[in-house]
């Protein structure tokens, strides 16, 4: 098997809610480093407590 790589770094879309939230805390309490990307930035303030590195992203725009 090949090897596995640890703590990567990886920018999530959506997650301020739903799917796109959950697997922004799933992946950090993996050890990952993660970047939550959303329009709505206060939506993903409880993510830092996960260490969850909220952005704010448009992509209409």
């Amino acid at each position: 098997m090949g090897k596995r790589v640890k703590n990567k770094v990886i920018l999530l879309t959506g997650a301020s809610s739903g799917i796109g939230y959950e697997t922004a805390v799933m992946l950090a309490r993996k050890g990952h480093r993660v970047y939550g990307a959303a329009r709505r930035v206060d939506r993903m303030e409880p993510l830092r407590e996960f260490g969850v590195m909220p952005l704010s992203l448009d992509v209409t725009d």
